[in-house]
């Protein structure tokens, strides 16, 4: 036991060697935990066809745009995660950076409550009210998850959990 302490100690003295060694190992982790997170996640095949209420009851949409590339993003008004990450996804349409981007309300316990939501975080897309078929068709178990679809409606990526605008945009142009 003493001789492996000793060259773990001697590993660990490389400073250069000791970083690669922890980035890569932060990185299996996190590539790990998003693997487990989206193992029963719809990839490679057509999104599901959802059409849904608006949440402005000005009528009916479809949840996926064909033709471009967009996000599709599934949120609870209750996640906090759903709250930061949101705007994301607002930001990169405002500028045009992803060319659609659908929000869906799931686990909500009233319109208010999502409404006030949307009204709290400033979120300017199209708010679809998802039912719980909704989420069993997407697979939805967690917060917020979101997908992105090619231009010809099949589903290129997908996450669960907090993404940042770097992220989003990343997977948008890799569906291009």
């Amino acid at each position: 036991m003493n001789q492996f302490k000793a060259a773990w100690q001697r590993f660990r003295s490389h400073y250069w060697l000791s970083l690669i060694f922890d980035a890569f190992l932060i990185l299996s982790i996190l590539l790990l935990v998003h693997a487990w997170q989206t193992r029963d996640l719809p990839l490679d095949q057509p999104a599901p066809s959802t059409v849904l209420a608006l949440l402005d009851g000005s009528g009916i949409r479809p949840a996926v745009s064909v033709d471009e590339v967009g996000i599709v993003y599934f949120f609870a008004p209750w996640c906090s995660l759903c709250r930061s990450s949101i705007g994301n996804l607002d930001e990169l349409v405002g500028e045009g950076r992803v060319a659609w981007g659908t929000v869906i309300a799931l686990d909500y316990g009233d319109a208010h409550a999502v409404q006030e939501f949307i009204d709290d975080t400033g979120v300017s897309l199209p708010v679809l009210m998802g039912t719980r078929q909704t989420a069993a068709d997407w697979g939805i178990r967690g917060f917020p998850t979101y997908f992105v679809i090619d231009a010809q409606g099949r589903i290129n990526s997908r996450s669960v959990g907090y993404s940042t605008e770097i992220g989003m945009s990343v997977r948008n142009w890799m569906a291009r």
